[in-house]
């Protein structure tokens, strides 16, 4: 739990410091946007022209709404009440999303990581905007034609993912863990004098791969 914590408050600062994700969706919008209405739907000055960035639009409305509406469910979840709903302006849903940081540490684990994936999925949709274009790419590990590519050293399933970009390997099995509980995390290796290719887990283990397939 603690390692979704953690990502959780990354996240929320992702989307909520100065220049950050929230920042960067406003100024993809090409005029000013009336505030959100009581219903937390936004609305336009009569008259104006739509925003030329449509994809923009949607993600931080669902930003917008979804915060309002996960603060309030974990505040009811963690002191059974849901409180006065948030105003509508930029600074209310900054604030929502700094408290759904502080409201998740009195949740089970399981509530815990499911308000640590909604959040994450508002990031991982901001950054996939083609104006944005920040999201990791996350693809099946290379394989031997033929052969099934590694099985993860945790959980044994065919479920890791590679970043090209930072060279680590993720399990995405959501149960999967290592023997500290947290998310088994490999880094991609070329061995210096072998050339071979190996992923070097966080615990040290080194899966190297064959060309019979990958053997521990």
């Amino acid at each position: 739990m603690a390692e979704d914590l953690a990502q959780l408050a990354i996240d929320v600062d992702h989307l909520v410091r100065p220049g950050g994700l929230l920042d960067r969706l406003e100024a993809l919008l090409p005029e000013p946007v009336a505030g959100l209405s009581s219903g937390g739907t936004r609305r336009r000055v009569a008259g104006s022209p739509a925003p030329w960035n449509a994809e923009a639009a949607a993600v931080l409305l669902d930003i917008h709404e979804g915060a309002r509406r996960l603060e309030a469910a974990l505040r009811q979840a963690v002191t059974g009440r849901l409180g006065e709903r948030r105003g509508a302006s930029d600074a209310n849903t900054r604030a929502a999303l700094r408290s759904i940081v502080r409201l998740v540490e009195g949740l089970d684990e399981d509530a815990a990581r499911d308000a640590a994936r909604t959040v994450a999925r508002w990031v991982t949709a901001a950054r996939q905007l083609r104006d944005i274009d920040e999201a990791d790419r996350w693809e099946p590990l290379p394989r031997q034609p033929g052969m099934l590519p590694p099985a993860c050293a945790h959980c044994r399933a065919y479920s890791l993912r590679w970043n090209r970009r930072s060279g680590e390997v993720r399990c995405c099995n959501p149960d999967c863990r290592d023997e500290d509980g947290r998310r088994p995390v490999a880094r991609m290796e070329i061995g210096r004098f072998t050339g071979q290719a190996a992923l070097v887990w966080r615990d040290g283990r080194a899966v190297v791969y064959r060309s019979e397939g990958a053997v521990a």
